[in-house]
């Protein structure tokens, strides 16, 4: 017996355009079960209501009590690469948009117990409290229109897990990954971005490449991220801490890596920030609350060029509410304005995510939570890119016997 998708040519505008987009997908996929059930498994986070879990989704997919277990399997005792069908995915979203950036964010997903791959105890500035939960990175790409759409994912693994045979075993975990901080994940994010190539693709400083924007949530990680996309060549703007140390006062023909000329200020990007607000200059639309340019050149001991320093003020409020430290330049700066915002993913777009099952996986190995968040990625690229009359959500698509 076999199943099958219901591709009958009365299904709705929206379920056709889900079909294309998961052979678009899917078609690489070695094999037809594959190909089928990881289709399914999208139509499903497409088609259900409220919390998608396997049950929930097999009966918005199909009418046999045996779906759920495929769906499971699709994501859990699969093999598929998401790798590749994350490659699609990025392809299949420049296809449909421009281009305005890369963002890099951080997603908390509570969990209970304590077998779930990567899964530890964690303060949650969102939630205000330490949760007990995975902590995904993503690479989200910035559309035209505002929208920020996940391609790519990364799985923070404490030392706790990566240090115990058991755990890893039990979560299938490959030996091949190793320890990284979140804020190195970041950075081999953008690495792997910037090896797609094609357009909107990363440039070098002042090129015509997609900036990379990412938040730093310490003075540590804030070098790291510095550190590391000045390393790849590209142009980024990071949200930095008020207490991040800069050298200020120099010109950019006297520096050189590793020498202090005298004059240079050392300085924190808050303490400056604060100095110069009376004369910043509005970036973009000009909203009092919006990104304003500081007219100084800034250095930091891990880019050998120099930065700008931008900084946003709540009204009336004297320190700034968010720094970010950037090495874009004048035009670029102008049009990139855009970027500079309260968080570098927006928090519309983490809401839309667990409207298409973001935080509902079931399982608990480390294969499946990157097939689930690669499907849970494509899932909501097509309900922002997809065609006007597909976006709203899909109807039962019913895979049945034959």
């Amino acid at each position: 017996m076999t199943d099958r998708l219901d591709t009958a040519a009365r299904e709705p505008m929206a379920h056709r355009a889900a079909q294309e987009l998961t052979h678009r997908l899917f078609h690489g996929l070695p094999r037809a079960d594959q190909r089928r059930w990881a289709g399914a498994y999208l139509t499903g986070l497409l088609a259900t209501p409220g919390k998608k879990s396997v049950r929930n989704m097999g009966w918005a997919v199909c009418a046999s009590y045996t779906a759920s277990q495929s769906l499971h399997q699709a994501v859990n005792e699969s093999t598929w690469s998401w790798t590749d069908v994350r490659a699609e995915l990025t392809a299949w979203c420049r296809e449909r948009t421009e281009v305005r950036g890369w963002a890099l964010g951080r997603v908390t997903l509570p969990k209970r117990g304590r077998y779930s791959a990567g899964v530890h105890r964690r303060f949650d500035t969102a939630a205000g409290r330490t949760l007990n939960c995975q902590l995904g990175v993503g690479l989200f790409l910035l559309t035209g229109h505002g929208a920020a759409v996940p391609v790519d994912w990364r799985l923070h693994l404490p030392d706790e897990w990566l240090g115990d045979a058991s755990l890893r075993r039990r979560a299938r975990i490959p030996d091949t990954v190793r320890a990284g901080s979140p804020g190195r994940m970041m950075v081999e994010l953008a690495a792997t971005a910037g090896r797609s190539g094609g357009p909107g693709s990363f440039g070098g400083p002042g090129g015509s490449g997609a900036p990379v924007v990412a938040d730093a949530e310490t003075v540590q990680e804030a070098a790291e991220l510095i550190e590391g996309f000045t390393a790849l060549g590209v142009d980024w703007a990071v949200s930095v801490p008020a207490a991040t140390p800069v050298l200020a006062g120099l010109s950019p023909a006297a520096r050189r890596p590793g020498h202090r000329p005298a004059g240079a200020v050392a300085v924190t990007a808050g303490a400056l920030a604060r100095q110069l607000r009376g004369s910043a200059r509005a970036l973009g639309a000009g909203e009092p609350d919006g990104p304003h340019l500081l007219p100084a050149l800034v250095h930091t001991p891990e880019a050998a060029r120099p930065l700008r320093l931008v900084a946003a003020w709540a009204p009336g409020a004297r320190a700034p509410r968010r720094l970010w430290l950037t090495s874009l330049h004048g035009q670029r700066l102008t049009e990139a304005a855009g970027l500079f915002r309260p968080q570098a993913v927006d928090p519309a777009a983490l809401a839309g995510l667990d409207d298409c099952g973001l935080r509902d996986f079931e399982g608990r190995s480390y294969p499946g939570w990157h097939r689930h968040m690669t499907l849970v990625s494509a899932a909501y690229g097509h309900r922002v890119l997809g065609p006007a009359d597909a976006r709203r959500p899909v109807e039962r698509a019913e895979v049945r016997a034959a």
